[in-house]
Order: structure tokens, then sequence, then C-alpha cells
């Protein structure tokens, strides 16, 4: 069975579902008719995608453009975290070109696991802020990120949906992994 950063592919697949079907009934969730978009994960040091998959339901007009963005945001993650330093999406956001928020990755400095270092996230089908917070829960709940590696990735974008997301998700970081 496939790992990534130390877990089972199909253990993080179950809590990425989890995490976006609780962050759809946030009352802070300020597009409820979106009720999914593609996840994946590459690794920064060889560029390699582990997988890319939808998670809930992306709406089928937005499809094309969501898997298109969720790959686009990775790969420019990857080309500015090795060239700038880069965490998070934001930090090379430009919506006139259509290079939107929606991926992270540990810091350097990260005191998270050693096996989460080189992981990039994407997500695609919600909104920016909504994407973003998702992707640090999930790398959260893998000890992947800590709560102040999350913190400075949502302070780039001034996302304010982090603490609302943990208080409904705070039994998930009790999972063990297989």
């Amino acid at each position: 069975m496939q790992t990534i950063g130390g877990v089972p592919r199909d253990e993080i697949l179950v809590v990425a579902e989890e995490v976006v079907a609780r962050f759809l009934k946030l009352p802070e969730n300020q597009k409820p008719e979106r009720t999914g978009g593609y996840f994946t994960i590459l690794n920064n040091e060889t560029g390699k995608r582990y997988f890319m998959n939808e998670i809930g339901a992306c709406l089928s007009e937005m499809d094309a453009d969501c898997f298109h963005f969720c790959q686009e945001k990775s790969i420019r993650l990857r080309e500015n975290n090795k060239r700038s330093g880069h965490i998070s999406g934001w930090e090379s956001r430009w919506r006139d070109k259509a290079r939107f928020g929606g991926a992270i990755m540990a810091p350097a400095d990260s005191n998270g696991l050693e096996e989460g270092r080189d992981l990039i996230g994407s997500f695609s089908g919600i909104n920016e802020h909504s994407e973003e917070v998702i992707l640090a829960v999930i790398w959260m709940v893998f000890r992947w990120i800590t709560l102040e590696d999350a913190r400075r990735i949502m302070a780039i974008s001034e996302n304010l949906l982090l603490d609302p997301l943990l208080k409904v998700c705070n039994d998930l970081f009790d999972r063990q992994t297989k």
C-alpha cells in the first residue's frame, strides 16, 4: 500500500473527505453551493504527484477548471518554494492571471514531522480561503505541520477560518494511522 508522508494513502483520503464535509457545514462557509473539489499531494523534492482525487462532489460546470487549478497551484508553489521559500499559494497569487491561493506546505523551520516536510497539498473547488484551511487541518491531523505553522500560513492570506474548522475537527487529532 502506498504511503505518503508516512501515512497510508487511503487514510489521507478518508481524513480529507471528513475535513471537507465538516467545513461545508460551517456557517463561515461562504460558498455553500460548492460541495467539493480536487485534492492533490505533490512531492516538493522530486515533483512526483502522489494522487489527484475528487473530494466531495465538484460542480460539473467547474470540473475541468478545478482539475487544472489544483495541479497548477501545486506546481507553482513548488517552483516558488525552490526559488523564494514560499509556503503558501497566496504568496504568488495573481487573480488577473488566474493564479489562485489554495496550496500549502510545511515551512522549512517547521516542528512538524519530517515525513511531511516535502509535501505540497493543493485543493480547488470551493474558494481560496476554504481550500487553504482544509489543507492546513489535514496537514495538522497527520502532524506534518504544527498549529504555529498553520497560523503562519493563514496569516499570509489573512485567513480567519482556522479556528472555526479546528473546533469541529478536534476529534480527528486523536486518529491513529494504520
